[in-house]
């Protein structure tokens, strides 16, 4: 192992390689250049040198990452990999690798799995614009992470979203023009359709509409679907039955299937009777009548004397004595609490 031409002392020179061998190590133990080795076992599979078992591997071919299967592929000649690996570490850093110092190569079968290119997500505060780091507050105005702020790239859902909104606005301008175009025949809106779990028929997508109820209006009792007799009363559904929604915009009159209501019987509330009020004439004793202010017979007009049948209700007055022997009893009473 040969150094760099400016350094002079050997110890220097046996640590700094005893130190790059370490990181050299690590790095082929921890595999963190995946890419590199992919394409360099691709050139080891194609080359005339490796076994028969190299042969029989073949590159995959590539699809989108939402449907291409993780299929392992066979890295024969594992030790030639490693070698490319350390001879571009050593030349990274100005250091040769000599061929003996290298250890006896091993026929190891590795298996690795193709995977799709990860991004990293990466998050904005959406006041100052600056990245957030691996904390969730910024350091710069201390504004704790929110869903204001920018995500990049953006979530997969959101992109769905704004998908449908550019289809739905493309589809309804290019119903507009096909409208102008045929006034006459207007373009039909598509129907959705989802194919079958069962491998039947398909779904076709419909607008939610609410069930229809009726109800009896004797008893309040639902009449059963495709029923119009009630299973309490026997009353068959009428245009007074409810309806639940109602739809009287529609159906005014009752709705269909309905039939004309029995006659009921009004039922009797009781009312406080009323008096008619009367005034008679104090001077002859004869009746006013019901809108006049003077007499008919002696002409006297409507005065405090004009007798009133029945006459006004008068606030009931208590004796004074018995009134005065309740006070008496009460003050007695708080006497002797106290």
């Amino acid at each position: 192992m040969s150094s760099q031409p400016g350094r002079t002392s050997m110890s220097e020179d046996k640590e700094s390689g005893s130190n790059l061998m370490k990181r050299m190590k690590s790095a082929l133990k921890k595999g963190s250049n995946r890419s590199s080795i992919s394409s360099e076992s691709g050139k080891v599979a194609a080359a005339p040198a490796t076994t028969t078992t190299s042969t029989a591997v073949q590159k995959p071919q590539r699809r989108s990452a939402a449907t291409a299967p993780r299929v392992p592929a066979l890295i024969t000649n594992w030790s030639a990999v490693q070698q490319d690996r350390a001879r571009a570490l050593f030349a990274k850093y100005g250091l040769t690798l000599e061929p003996n110092e290298w250890q006896s190569p091993a026929r190891n079968t590795v298996q690795r799995i193709d995977r799709p290119v990860r991004m990293r997500v990466r998050r904005s505060c959406h006041r100052c614009q600056t990245a957030f780091g691996p904390t969730r507050v910024c350091v710069n105005c201390q504004h704790a992470r929110c869903k204001d702020c920018p995500r990049h790239p953006d979530s997969k859902s959101k992109r769905k979203d704004e998908n449908i909104i550019t289809a739905r606005v493309s589809s309804a301008k290019a119903k507009e023009v096909l409208a102008k175009q045929n006034p006459n025949n207007p373009p039909k809106e598509p129907r959705l359709t989802l194919p079958s779990r069962t491998g039947g028929q398909d779904l076709v997508y419909r607008k939610p509409r609410q069930r229809v109820r009726r109800f009896c209006h004797r008893c309040q009792t639902k009449f059963p679907s495709h029923v119009k007799e009630c299973v309490k009363c026997q009353h068959i559904r009428c245009t007074k039955c409810p309806r639940d929604p109602p739809n009287l915009k529609k159906y005014p009159n009752g709705y269909p299937g309905d039939v004309e209501p029995p006659f009921e019987r009004q039922e009797r509330v009781y009312r406080k009777p009323v008096r008619r009020v009367r005034y008679n004439c104090h001077v002859c004793k004869s009746n006013y009548g019901s809108s006049r202010n003077a007499c008919p017979k002696c002409g006297q007009e409507k005065c405090d004397q004009t007798v009133r049948d029945p006459p006004k209700k008068t606030e009931k007055q208590f004796d004074p004595e018995v009134v005065k022997s309740v006070q008496e009893k009460l003050a007695h009473l708080r006497a002797g609490n106290n």
